[in-house]
């Protein structure tokens, strides 16, 4: 998963997403070729549609979210250019141009940023990133489908449009902390996963999913600080969970706290084991990074002959995770 920006392999995709998140709104203004003057407008950086303050979230080929905003500036310079990308055909009188103009270019106050567009199946995760590395004091967005902002903890005030709500919330967020421990003995054959890795043993670990207790010990200290469950809660003891991939479980995981407004920011782990690990510590940190989208520190400890662990009864997993609240 990569962020990136709109360049001439997404752009078609990218405008797609736009148009559907408002499709009634942005066909009132331009007709049944609102696309094509999105693309227009994109291609010439006619405000709000300027390629650099559009934010792509791709995985390969995927567009997975995009995000577009504006600032006051921006608002203000270059709407002119409209003319070039409307025409007369669209615009017969001037007070068209006007209407139009005024409809997408909405006053705010200069300390303000504008969300223009948050849209596809990762724009929770997208709206997160922004909210912590922006710089103004707060975001406005008008907006058809009010959910994902009603999640976030924004208010709602006075619309400037029928067909959109707007709603306003300020930059910040606070960090939260929490706090996860598995165990799962150690068996002949089962296979050894640790971390989502299968590590080379000749014992694995006993349990209904595939045992990880890394991936478990991560699900445990977000589910408790977010949503104030354990992982049994998620993924209960049935036919539908049984030798499950753990990794795939913690994906499920960071979507579901991700939609509810928590965001893991860093994770560090201990792993109590009596088989040597040290060798699979950067393919580990690597695909739970991938996973959770954060940091991932992960340290050995073999029990020093004072823990079960060390008499090789098992594996455990302790993990303290940050996760931002927005």
């Amino acid at each position: 998963m990569q962020t990136t920006v709109v360049n001439k392999d997404n752009i078609d995709k990218v405008v797609g997403l736009i148009y559907e998140e408002k499709k009634a709104f942005y066909n009132e203004l331009f007709g049944k070729n609102a696309p094509k003057y999105l693309k227009k407008a994109f291609e010439s950086d006619i405000p709000p549609f300027v390629k650099k303050n559009c934010i792509v979230l791709q995985d390969g080929e995927n567009v997975k979210a995009v995000l577009l905003y504006a600032t006051k500036a921006e608002f203000r310079h270059g709407y002119q250019r409209w003319v070039r990308v409307l025409g007369l055909k669209i615009i017969p009188v001037g007070a068209k141009m006007i209407y139009i103009i005024e409809r997408i270019l909405f006053d705010f106050s200069i300390d303000d940023l504008y969300i223009v567009s948050l849209a596809g199946e990762l724009k929770e995760l997208l709206l997160y990133r922004f909210i912590k590395s922006s710089r103004y004091k707060k975001v406005i967005v008008d907006t058809i489908d009010s959910d994902v902002y009603e999640r976030f903890n924004f208010t709602e005030e006075v619309q400037i449009h029928p067909k959109l709500k707007r709603f306003s919330k300020f930059c910040d967020y606070h960090t939260l902390t929490g706090l996860g421990w598995d165990t799962h003995p150690l068996v002949q054959g089962r296979k050894l996963i640790l971390g989502g890795v299968q590590i080379q043993s000749q014992l694995g670990l006993h349990g209904h999913s595939d045992a990880d207790v890394l991936c478990h010990a991560l699900i445990d200290s977000l589910l408790g600080v977010s949503l104030k469950k354990d992982i049994g809660a998620i993924f209960p003891e049935d036919d539908e969970n049984k030798g499950r991939s753990s990794l795939e479980m913690l994906e499920i995981v960071v979507q579901t706290v991700n939609k509810s407004g928590f965001f893991p920011s860093s994770a560090d782990c201990v792993i109590i084991s009596p088989i040597k690990l040290k060798d699979y510590r950067e393919k580990m940190s690597e695909k739970l990074e991938n996973v959770l989208g954060c940091p991932v520190s992960i340290k050995f400890k073999s029990g020093n002959g004072v823990y079960p662990e060390s008499e090789m009864k098992g594996i455990s997993a302790i993990c303290v995770t940050n996760v931002d609240k927005v």
